[in-house]
């Protein structure tokens, strides 16, 4: 697949468009390839200035994100795409921020830069607010309009605490809702928990009920469920089509589970390279697929 698109392109030297056709589909699993060559195709012919085509491309891109194979998704998007890093990161921001919005109008707006003003981290609420109205009006405002918007609400304190925290830190609303869940203790309520004597080695403990992450005064206790019912993101489409049992686990429970001898034995299993030579790992009746959450998988029961 080659494609010539008029992009960001990688390194400042290049003036032209690049040519987009240099990433080795053999490095995925191969029930990926062809979906990801559909998805390079759909983020190339998306991109032509359009809005409603900026956000095909960058909802193309969020499902590459969610489900090629980890350490994948920004080679395929340099040297498949043909796109910078930063510049797939704004798709991504702009996509999200419509998505959220499901506001009549946005459509109006042609040019892709005013959309990536407005879905930036920097840009006040009520800024947003009044280019929403201003579409809904039939009267979408031009870039050098909203610049001069967001330049007049420059250092007022219109964000709410919640949106300051996820400007800051860049967090997902589903990891500041996944803190409220978390409990912090000792190492010696940890010890006493899980029967030990000795406290953990490493910075993270998984059992089959929690995540253990290691903090400077003690650690943080996340309940499995609360990790398991975190939304994956939009566009991700589990293996498992015809299977409804499939469940977001901890490795440590998958490992029991399908009766590996440990967690490293599973994970092991579910790198790109393993699943390419021996395919899925299955035993017990259970089938396990990696997820893109640290330390979780997928588990399905076998014809189910």
């Amino acid at each position: 697949m080659s494609q010539l698109v008029n992009v960001e392109v990688l390194g400042a030297e290049q003036e032209g468009p690049l040519m987009a056709d240099s990433y080795d589909y053999s490095r995925l699993p191969e029930d990926l390839r062809d979906q990801a060559m559909l998805a390079q195709g759909t983020v190339l012919t998306k991109l032509g200035g359009a809005v409603e085509r900026v956000i095909d491309a960058g909802n193309t891109l969020r499902w590459a994100k969610a489900t090629l194979p980890h350490g994948e998704y920004l080679p395929w998007v340099q040297q498949a795409c043909g796109l910078k890093e930063r510049y797939a990161r704004q798709l991504v921001q702009a996509a999200e921020w419509v998505n959220r919005q499901h506001a009549a109008g946005l459509d109006q707006i042609t040019d892709a830069t005013t959309l990536f003003l407005l879905s930036a981290d920097a840009t006040p609420e009520d800024v947003r607010q009044w280019v929403i109205e201003r579409c809904a009006a039939g009267n979408p405002p031009t870039r050098r309009e909203v610049q001069e918007r967001k330049r007049q609400a420059k250092g007022k304190p219109e964000r709410s605490l919640e949106h300051e925290v996820l400007v800051a830190l860049k967090l997902r609303p589903e990891a500041l809702d996944l803190a409220a869940k978390a409990q912090h203790i000792t190492t010696l309520q940890l010890m006493q928990s899980l029967g030990v004597e000795e406290p953990p080695k490493g910075k993270r403990h998984e059992t089959a009920d929690a995540i253990y992450c290691r903090n400077g005064t003690g650690w943080w206790k996340l309940p499995i469920q609360a990790v398991a019912d975190l939304p994956l993101q939009p566009g991700a489409k589990p293996l498992f089509q015809e299977q409804t049992a499939e469940q977001h686990v901890a490795i440590a429970y998958a490992a029991k589970l399908l009766g590996f001898k440990d967690s490293h034995a599973l994970r092991n299993s579910l790198t790109p390279s393993k699943i390419k030579l021996k395919g899925l790992p299955a035993k017990n009746g259970h089938q396990a697929r990696p997820s893109t959450a640290r330390g979780m998988c997928y588990v399905a029961p076998l014809n189910s």
